[in-house]
């Protein structure tokens, strides 16, 4: 009845285990593993997959529930939702610390974590990689005047970049570092964004208070030869941030 569980979790990771559960499992709702109004596999059988408890596992999904992915039917199980609507916009393409950097705001970055992975799933086809070959995976808070204001968490292929995690990455734009360390040259992205509620983990990080609004970007760079350099999934504070597109016809 249900499809094969491609999940699992790192529990000795610094990211907290319901986080990772909840990003896996939005993944498989983005790629169609789930689809919409498909129902989700009990509770129990994820915590059976995984190992971990089942108030972890719930923790997970009411996150979810909460970003308006899924939706609980009570009696019948767990669904899931109807995407939101997407506008296609075009607009300049520039670095979050080029944003800071035009409207004279001083911006800096901590690196939380930096690993290797192995590639598989929606990293694949993103990155366009071969299952299990060496990503990048870097997880980073911005800060505008010494206070958060962005969670990010970006995947690169390794091949493009060896030694990435050698270069000194705090308080450098990512860009910046490949296309002055590497030569390569990113030239534009594909950007979604959405509007949701920051769950405890993203709360902590971003110091609001669990269930504040906050923007979710989903962002694809490219080099100037087409290929994918790096995908990253973005947490923007929403009280202090505000979307502006210039847009012609």
């Amino acid at each position: 009845m249900f499809p094969e569980l491609a999940l699992e979790v790192d529990k000795d990771s610094p990211i907290p285990t319901y986080y990772q559960l909840k990003e896996q499992l939005a993944l498989l709702i983005r790629n169609g593993t789930f689809p919409i109004g498909g129902q989700l596999p009990p509770e129990t059988l994820i915590c059976k997959r995984l190992g971990i408890s089942r108030g972890t596992v719930r923790q997970a999904i009411n996150a979810l529930v909460i970003e308006g992915r899924l939706k609980r039917a009570r009696g019948r199980g767990t669904f899931v939702t109807e995407p939101s609507v997407a506008l296609h916009l075009v607009q300049r393409f520039t670095s979050l610390a080029e944003d800071m950097q035009a409207q004279s705001l001083p911006f800096t970055t901590d690196v939380r974590v930096k690993k290797v992975i192995a590639a598989r799933g929606r990293l694949e086809a993103k990155l366009d990689v071969q299952l299990g070959e060496s990503v990048f995976y870097l997880e980073r808070v911005g800060k505008v005047e010494s206070q958060p204001f962005v969670l990010a968490f970006s995947y690169l292929p390794a091949s493009l970049c060896p030694g990435l995690f050698e270069k000194e990455l705090t308080n450098r734009s990512l860009y910046s570092v490949l296309e002055q360390e590497y030569g390569l040259q990113v030239t534009r992205a594909l950007r979604t964004l959405e509007a949701t509620n920051a769950d405890g983990y993203e709360a902590d990080q971003l110091h609001v208070e669990t269930g504040s609004p906050i923007h979710f970007m989903h962002s694809l760079a490219y080099l100037d030869d087409g290929r994918p350099v790096e995908y990253s999934r973005l947490r923007f504070k929403g009280d202090q941030s505000r979307i502006t597109l210039e847009v012609t016809r």
